[in-house]
């Protein structure tokens, strides 16, 4: 597991290393359930969905 995720509602999910990497040596990383947490990419960062209450969260783009 690279990294955990847990809602206000108390879902958890996780997100781990798949292995792969791009061009620039960053590895690329996975959900560990789709059925817990949905993610859309916008132009001004990551948002992510609890498919359980239906609270989103903003990561905003560095």
């Amino acid at each position: 597991m690279v990294m955990s995720f847990e809602c206000e509602c108390g879902n958890r999910t996780a997100f781990f290393a798949t292995g792969d990497r791009d061009e620039n040596g960053r590895e690329y990383i996975e959900l560990e359930d789709d059925d817990r947490m949905t993610y859309m990419i916008g132009e001004d960062g990551l948002l992510f969905k609890c498919k359980f209450c239906g609270y989103v969260y903003r990561l905003d783009k560095l």
